[in-house]
């Protein structure tokens, strides 16, 4: 788990790098490098498949604090997964459009869709479930209570920030990042804990007898 925390995070900023030509006006028109474009939307498929597999990971550990709420983040991270994915194909849509004439209408209508599948599912939805994870951690006593309210709090900054940018709302640059960089940077403290100490085998035992 994490090592597919990991990879999730380079996942998604490698293919999100490798896929900012698409948003430059003058895309259609001139076109760009197939194969980074291309590359990128496969990590994005890539960082969808990490989702997933995160999830199935956790599924059987969650449910033995609380069943109902193991199924919500199931259910959250199945959805991020699939506007990932819808993204993804929206740019490989862009991609297969520059050169070809299209309309500008065209080309803003198609990454319009990418944009808006992107940020719900990697800022609203990602953000709510990381709120039902770390809830859900913070319940078992599977990690210090310090990760888990940092990742609380970071997945409700994230979430906070999803939902202003879905009505429209510009953020400045230090804004974006200060709302999304504490969850950032806890997944990678938690995918470190993971891989040097596991989740807390005393804590589970001990919610499963209950």
């Amino acid at each position: 788990m994490g090592v597919l925390f990991i990879a999730a995070s380079a996942t998604a900023i490698a293919g999100g790098s490798l896929l900012l030509p698409i948003q430059e006006p003058d895309f259609l028109s001139e076109g760009g490098g197939r194969a980074p474009l291309v590359t990128g939307a496969l990590l994005e498929l890539s960082l969808a498949l990490a989702v997933i597999a995160i999830a199935a990971l956790l599924l059987p550990v969650l449910r033995r604090t609380d069943e109902a709420m193991a199924a919500l983040y199931l259910a959250t991270r199945s959805l991020e997964a699939t506007l990932i994915v819808a993204a993804a194909l929206g740019a490989l849509v862009m991609t297969s459009l520059a050169g070809t004439g299209a309309t500008a209408a065209t080309g803003d209508l198609v990454l319009g869709g990418r944009e808006l599948a992107y940020r719900l599912g990697t800022l609203v939805v990602f953000g709510a479930s990381a709120v039902t994870l770390n809830a859900l951690l913070l319940r078992g006593r599977q990690v210090p209570p310090w990760l888990a309210w940092w990742g609380l709090t970071g997945g409700g900054l994230l979430l906070i920030r999803g939902v202003i940018e879905t009505y429209g709302v510009e953020l400045s640059g230090p804004a974006q990042a200060a709302l999304a960089a504490p969850i950032g940077v806890e997944e990678m403290a938690f995918a470190v804990w993971l891989l040097a100490k596991g989740l807390r085998r005393d804590s589970l035992e001990s919610v499963g007898r209950q």
